[in-house]
């Protein structure tokens, strides 16, 4: 099997990062496209909105969205600059997670036909005592392809 392109899901955890340290050595070793992706959570408007009130919450979630969207393009970045200090090229995206953070990860990487995908055991909502976390454990049970999942 041919590697060609690696995708690797981010959410600024440390096993995400770590996940993609190990990312880019695969996509230089297999001299291999490497995309970074971060996906913002459907959960958001429970996740930043608890003291919201109820007649300002369309401009709340607005505002809660891009201040999202602006902290995924943060965590990308900082893998676009590792991938650099390597000279691994990288492409980056955020995505607004619309269902599940598990099925924009594996539609983006069927979309983008990534031959691996590479993500971190447990990422920000993993619960220590847990093994491998929700959004790791739906990537290996739904992709297409191999799923490397690193500690």
């Amino acid at each position: 099997m041919a590697i060609r392109r690696i995708l690797v899901a981010v959410d600024g955890s440390k096993p995400s990062m770590d996940a993609s340290i190990q990312a880019i050595d695969i996509a230089k070793r297999y001299d291999a496209e490497l995309i970074a992706l971060y996906v913002v959570s459907p959960d958001i408007r429970y996740n930043y909105l608890e003291d919201v009130i109820t007649p300002r919450l369309p401009r709340a979630l607005k505002d809660v969205m891009m201040i999202a969207i602006q902290k995924g393009e943060r965590h990308v970045d900082k893998v676009k600059q590792k991938a650099s200090e390597k000279n691994v090229k990288v492409k980056t995206d955020v995505v607004i997670g619309i269902s599940s953070v598990v099925k924009e990860i594996i539609e983006y990487a069927e979309k983008n036909r990534v031959d691996m995908i590479v993500i971190g055991s447990r990422g920000l909502s993993g619960i220590k005592k847990m093994l491998l976390g929700s959004v790791a454990s739906g990537v290996l049970i739904y992709s297409h392809c191999p799923v490397l999942i690193t500690k």
